[in-house]
């Protein structure tokens, strides 16, 4: 999994239409958690570092929030290892593998549209680290990976995504992957409305996404909703077999 902190996100890697937003305070623990990862944290010096250093009122219920708000979002992606450990009477380790990457800028071919909307309170959020800006990527054991790899297939993912020339309403459609069958706009537009992506309403920029997997000889397909006056944050669809039946 990849963590941006910047961007308040988690998601699976080569998957950015996967992408999760964390509140600032489960941010603010993941990278403590990154910080000392492999040590015993108390969770007295947990919530001073995360909430009363920086101006909250110390509380345990937070804390416990936030550490069932990253568990729940690590499962949502596929990941059911306990990579949050607690420790009886005393707090919580973090297990995870973890290396650190310099944050890359891309300079795409055209003008691309907004892909996810980064709270202004992230400057004020953000920690001084030794590797700076930097995106830590969690390598989530075999069972992590193993989502996309064990399948057998190999998918690529293109830095460019390419927009589709039709729209549905007001959402403009941009493709992750070629896969090599036709997009179905009406389907895609029923699938849609089903997860609350009003068109009619509202501008949104689509991003489809999907694979056949032949071990389970099923589709699966990612849809990232993200609405065009940046109001609002990112909806991730995820839509199992037949997507194209």
């Amino acid at each position: 999994m990849l963590f941006d902190p910047e961007a308040h996100a988690i998601s699976l890697v080569g998957q950015p239409e996967s992408v999760l937003t964390l509140s600032a305070p489960a941010v603010r623990l993941l990278q403590e958690f990154i910080r000392h990862k492999g040590h015993d944290l108390s969770r007295e010096e947990l919530i001073t570092r995360v909430w009363e250093e920086y101006g909250f009122t110390p509380s345990g219920n937070n804390l416990n929030k936030a550490v069932s708000e990253l568990r729940k979002g690590f499962q949502s992606l596929g990941e059911h290892h306990n990579f949050i450990v607690t420790i009886p009477r005393y707090g919580f380790r973090f297990v995870a593998d973890v290396i650190c990457q310099p944050a890359q800028t891309v300079h795409p071919a055209e003008p691309q549209p907004h892909s996810a909307v980064a709270p202004s309170e992230a400057k004020r959020q953000r920690i001084s680290l030794k590797w700076g800006a930097a995106a830590a990527v969690l390598l989530a054991s075999a069972l992590g990976l193993g989502l996309l790899f064990n399948q057998q297939q190999k998918i690529a993912i293109p830095m460019t995504p390419k927009p589709v020339g039709q729209k549905i309403a007001g959402c403009s459609i941009w493709l992750i992957n070629d896969h090599g069958r036709p997009l179905v706009l009406s389907k895609l537009a029923v699938l849609l409305e089903a997860n609350n992506v009003a068109c009619a309403r509202e501008a949104y920029n689509i991003y489809y996404f999907s694979a056949r997997f032949n071990l389970a000889a099923a589709d699966e397909v990612f849809i990232g909703a993200c609405p065009v006056n940046k109001t609002s944050l990112c909806k991730t669809i995820r839509y199992k077999s037949g997507a194209e039946k």
